[in-house]
């Protein structure tokens, strides 16, 4: 009985001998294994405090080009509205100054025309008149034998100032004028 005692004791004493090998092995694993995690958790810690920083820094930089885009923008929709209106006025001065001119030029030719009748009026009506005249005076001169010459002026030019014309008579119907005068004085001469 002492021996079979003395035998389960070495083999209980074996087994725990085995048993705490053992348990010494894996403790010795879970460390090895608990290093490595701990070292991938402290390589993704720090990869993540990394990224954290950036994630920072990067929306800091956004904020702040945010704020730089929206300022430009005002700015530009300001600055498009600014020559908007500045080429609406633009355009409508230039059309305000064609209009002006065009008017201006209507006005011009108009007086012009105007002038151009009365000068033709007055060219057309002094040529005929020396006939009619010079036989009037012919008649009226025998009567009058005092009389030598007949004065004749030409139209008016104070008249025509007053009527608004500024331009002066046109050297050929100025030499028409002449020409009608002298024609009359020679007729009218004895």
């Amino acid at each position: 009985m002492e021996e079979k005692n003395k035998r389960k004791k070495a083999l209980l004493a074996k087994a725990i001998a085995e048993r705490s090998k053992r348990t010494q092995a894996e403790t010795m694993k879970l460390k090895r294994i608990q290093k490595e995690l701990q070292a991938l958790d402290d390589m993704v810690s720090a990869d993540i405090g990394i990224l954290r920083n950036r994630i920072d820094q990067a929306s800091l930089d956004y904020s702040h080009a945010q704020k730089r885009f929206d300022r430009a923008e005002a700015e530009y929709v300001a600055a498009k509205l600014d020559l908007q209106r500045k080429t609406d006025t633009k355009e409508q001065l230039t059309e305000h100054l064609c209009t002006i001119i065009q008017e201006n030029e209507l006005r011009k030719a108009r007086k012009l025309e105007e002038l151009m009748q009365q000068l033709d009026v007055q060219a057309d009506a002094e040529p005929a008149e020396p006939e009619g005249q010079v036989e009037g005076c012919l008649h009226h001169q025998e009567a009058e034998a005092g009389k030598q010459v007949v004065h004749v002026e030409p139209p008016n030019a104070d008249a025509q100032c007053e009527n608004g014309a500024s331009a002066p008579l046109a050297p050929d119907h100025a030499n028409q004028v002449q020409s009608t005068v002298n024609d009359l004085a020679a007729a009218l001469t004895p």
